[in-house]
Parts: structure tokens; sequence; C-alpha cells
């Protein structure tokens, strides 16, 4: 039975193309859904021609003119015209997925490879258990044999701990499953019919968030997830943030804070927002300062932008982001 990989592609072909060609070599089920977040270089074009040479005819569409149940089809190529961000974006591939009758979507980073069979093990493993709401792979650094996380745990103080994170990957392979309660947008498969009625992803916040937000979501709800420490998938990690980002690294913890902060009040309101402020900057303050990549002057003025940026916004928006990333916000 057919399920969906949905990748979202921006000015990223080359790991997109990588990312494909490990998913087609590990998978002869999976139905690639490539929404391309209006890339300006020449993304289509290259992801086109490596899926022709492959022998892979992608139909290609719009997000606004979405086929329904196309055949044989093993690559959808979504052209969505505009930067919709990585919330959005994935959920062009969700509706996709929804109108070709895919019963799991599989989401997927573009910046990762896939060892054989990994996406199938937790499709069928999802399958099984209709009491877990999602399942995940054991994600490794790509090129190392680290662990970058088994999932982890949220907390409703707005933190998050990893399981097994730069442990030997043959630690988590003993473990072969781990309950979690937390876990990135990286590679996760849901049950499509079920994260269509929750709406998808947050579209709150352009770039970041995303998963944090439905994590706490889950955890108000009594869903569960798990790790199938047994399926594999290397991650290249931040490669497509730390590529928008380019030398305004400060931008994107910038960033990175600032949608927490907006998350974090709209979730607690603006009175316990501001005991949570009080107990959770300085915390910010020490991973920051311990990262030797700021002097006082420069920390001080940061945090003090953050709570400002924060206190009146109540969503990041690609422009927000855009500003943020030319150092205007």
């Amino acid at each position: 039975m057919t399920f969906a990989v949905v990748i979202v592609n921006w000015n990223g072909a080359t790991d997109t193309l990588a990312c494909l060609d490990s998913l087609y070599a590990g998978s002869d089920r999976a139905l690639a859904i490539i929404v391309d977040n209006g890339s300006t270089d020449d993304s289509v074009l290259r992801i086109t021609n490596a899926l022709v040479r492959r022998g892979i005819e992608p139909l290609h569409t719009t997000a606004a003119a979405l086929p329904a149940q196309p055949g044989n089809v093993r690559a959808l190529l979504i052209e969505a015209g505009e930067n919709l961000g990585f919330a959005a974006g994935c959920n062009v591939g969700l509706r996709a997925a929804a109108a070709m009758a895919c019963e799991v979507t599989v989401f997927l980073n573009n910046d990762t490879v896939v060892e054989v069979d990994a996406l199938d093990r937790i499709e069928a493993r999802l399958r099984i258990d209709p009491a877990c709401y999602a399942c995940l792979p054991m994600l490794t650094v790509y090129g190392s044999d680290r662990i970058w996380n088994c999932g982890g745990s949220v907390y409703p103080i707005g933190v998050r701990r990893y399981h097994l994170a730069g442990r030997p990957r043959a630690e988590g392979a003993q473990r072969h499953e781990i309950a979690c309660s937390f876990f990135t947008g990286c590679c996760f498969a849901v049950r499509t019919a079920e994260f269509t009625a929750r709406g998808g992803f947050s579209e709150r916040f352009f770039f970041g968030e995303e998963d944090f937000e439905l994590s706490l979501w889950m955890r108000d709800r009594g869903l569960t997830a798990v790790c199938l420490t047994t399926a594999v998938v290397e991650h290249k990690v931040s490669a497509a943030f730390n590529a928008a980002a380019g030398p305004r690294q400060n931008a994107k913890v910038f960033i990175y804070y600032l949608n927490r902060f907006i998350h974090m009040r709209l979730r607690f309101g603006a009175l316990r927002w501001w005991f949570w402020v009080t107990a959770y900057l300085p915390y910010v303050a020490v991973l920051l300062w311990r990262s030797g990549s700021w002097s006082p002057g420069e920390l001080s003025a940061f945090l003090r932008r953050l709570v400002r940026r924060a206190r009146t916004m109540d969503r990041v928006t690609r422009d927000d982001f855009e500003a943020v990333m030319a150092g205007r916000l």
C-alpha cells in the first residue's frame, strides 16, 4: 500500500536529490510529494530531470490544482509559486496526500538521507497501533555514528529534552522502541486523516516551532508517539536554516527564541507569561553566553529586543522572518 512522503524544497536541489535517491533506493511503496516553495534557482528543472533519469515521470501541478488519485505516479512535484514557509509548505503536501487517498503521510526534511526500509518500518509500525499518533525513526547526524535524537520529552514550561542525543547509534538500536512526547519535524509518520482533522502544522510561525507546538498539542490531549530505533534516517542538521541565515547566525538564534517566546505568551496568557519570562530568560542568557559568540552588550541588547518583540507579536510571518535575516527587526 502506497504512503505519501512530503518533502519541502527551497533552493536546495542538491540536498533534495540526495534525499530522493535514498528514498527510492529504500522503498518501492513511497509516493514522493515534493513541494517547491518558490525556489529562485533551477531546483524544479534539476529535480524533474533527475527523476526522469531514474525512470520516474513526475506529475507537475500547483498548490491550487492538486490531483486526485493519479494512478501509478511515484512523484508529484507541486510548485507553490512563493516561499510559504516550512509549515505551510508541508500542509500543501498534506492536502495532496489526502486528495490522493494516501492513508499515511511521512514528513521528511530534504536535508536527510534515508536508510533502507526506514520509512516502510515507521509506516508499518503506525498502522498496527491505533493508539499511536505519530511514529518516527532514530535520527543520526549525517556522516557520523552519533545519534541526533530519538525523539524526546516536552514540558509545559517550554523546554524539551532529547533522548540519547550524542550517543552511539548502536545504543539506540538496542532499545528498539522509545516512547516520546516530543519529536522534530525532520521525519515522522502520521495518519493522513487524523493530521488533516487537526489542521496539519500550525502556520503561525514561518520557520520553526511547528514541531514544538504540535508536541505540546499532543501532550495536552494525551496522544502518544514512538521512536522506532530500528529505522534510521541521517540528518544534515539545520542545513536549510543555516543556508537561509547565511552569515547571520545570530539572526537564526533570534528567530528560534522569538518563535518560542510568542508561542508561550499565547499559551500562558500575559500574566503567567511574565512569570515564565522571569524564570526562562536567565536560562537563555546562560546558554548564549556559554556559546562564546556574544559580548555582554550584544547579549543584553538581544534579550531586550527579544522580549520587546515577543510582547507585541502574535505570529512570525515571512516578512518578519526576512526582516530579521536582513537585520531590520
